[in-house]
């Protein structure tokens, strides 16, 4: 899943980890990004979660993906930082908060997608029940940076272990102009003949809990400077690829 060999670069050693999942009628599509200086993106691998959202197996195999920790290329250990959950289905709403809300300490968030011009994310201003907070994500606003940087051949980078399906669900969009009462308005479309973009969502998702991290990285590469290695598993150096 993320997996290399390649020497580790100092000026691209990921030291903060995200995760974006979309949720799917039969399994959880899951975005795995670390993220270096000038948020610098690599996704690390995008994993396939097979399993009713109604069936609490599905979420337990997120649960221990998300408490994963990998080795890391300074000596150190590397977890999963946040995460953002799509909650918008609406079918499987209840499912991702009763996931989300009790691992909020663990910035594990149930999301909303909403379009046009907005932050990339932010609290819903709104009352959720059973006690959690409900985040709303910008699709447009990250879909538009995760495009620029993909035009540009700048700023994200892919494993090498990903599927050549993985790439075209991430091209399944393109931004076009329509005018709303004689005004132009910016909106991004499906492109025609290609029915999934779990891909790209998976991927706004996890750029969306990028968002919500503040961490110091200077004190993040020194804490992971300063812990023993990490015997039990080996994670690839992908980690800083």
């Amino acid at each position: 899943m993320i997996a290399g060999d390649k020497k580790p670069k100092a000026g691209g050693v990921c030291r903060l980890i995200t995760v974006g999942v979309d949720v799917q009628d039969d399994r959880l599509e899951v975005t795995i990004c670390g993220w270096a200086r000038q948020s610098e993106c690599f996704v690390l691998g995008h994993v396939v979660i097979w399993g009713s959202p109604d069936d609490d197996t599905t979420w337990f195999e997120l649960d221990e993906l998300l408490r994963t920790k990998w080795k890391h290329p300074y000596g150190g250990q590397i977890g999963v930082d946040a995460c953002a959950i799509d909650s918008g289905d609406g079918e499987w709403t209840d499912k991702v908060y009763s996931f989300c809300f009790p691992r909020a300490n663990r910035r594990v968030m149930a999301i909303k997608g909403m379009f046009g011009s907005r932050p990339a994310i932010q609290v819903s201003k709104g009352k959720v029940q059973k006690g959690g907070r409900l985040w709303i994500v910008g699709v447009d606003t990250i879909k538009t940076t995760v495009f620029s940087r993909l035009q540009r051949g700048q700023m994200i980078r892919f494993s090498d272990s990903l599927e050549p399906v993985y790439f075209e669900q991430l091209a399944s969009e393109r931004r076009v102009v329509r005018y709303r009462r004689g005004q132009p308005v910016r909106r991004f479309e499906r492109i025609s003949g290609r029915a999934r973009a779990e891909a790209l969502d998976a991927l706004v998702y996890s750029f969306a809990a990028r968002s919500a991290v503040a961490v110091s990285l200077d004190a993040r590469e020194a804490a992971l400077r300063s812990s023993k290695p990490l015997v039990r598993r080996s994670v690839a150096s992908q980690l800083a690829h």
